[in-house]
């Protein structure tokens, strides 16, 4: 089994920097991760709730996904996780334009309650990548404090 720091070091270095739009979709894919977002739209689309296009009543009938549990995201590989966490950086993205058009036209936001799905599912995966962190670390300070800037972005 990779330590941390042999899991993140392989997936950023086999990564570009910051491409998760033209890779998030064939990581999901791989990963067998669902997403409301079109996997054919493409460029400013993406930031366009799919279920725009859609009557009210074919909307009340899709089934919109419920959050991830920190028990389920457990069980996933760190690049099942990473390929999650940018369907879900996308699918934020994608609902906070939803709301910003919203705000604009002075409507109510069709579906503000999946924001905080999304949010929850972020913070989960934060959540266990820190737990392994800290047991890779063990009593090693210095190393975790690396892993928690790795995990945090500072």
């Amino acid at each position: 089994m990779w330590s941390f720091a042999a899991r993140t070091l392989r997936s950023t270095a086999l990564r570009p920097a910051l491409a998760p739009c033209s890779s998030g979709a064939s990581h999901a894919a791989r990963a067998g991760i669902a997403t409301t977002s079109s996997s054919r739209a493409s460029g400013l689309d993406l930031f366009v709730d799919p279920w725009r296009s859609l009557s009210e009543e074919k909307q009340k009938e899709d089934v919109i996904g419920r959050e991830w549990q920190a028990r389920e995201l457990r069980l996933k590989s760190f690049d099942d996780l990473h390929a999650l966490w940018y369907v879900l950086l996308r699918e934020k993205n994608m609902l906070q334009t939803e709301k910003y058009l919203a705000r604009a036209n002075r409507v109510q936001p069709r579906a503000a309650h999946r924001i905080g799905k999304v949010r929850r599912t972020m913070a989960r995966i934060k959540h266990v990548l820190s737990e392994r962190a800290i047991e890779d670390a063990g009593d090693d300070w210095k190393k975790r404090k690396q892993f928690m800037d790795i995990i945090n972005a500072r």
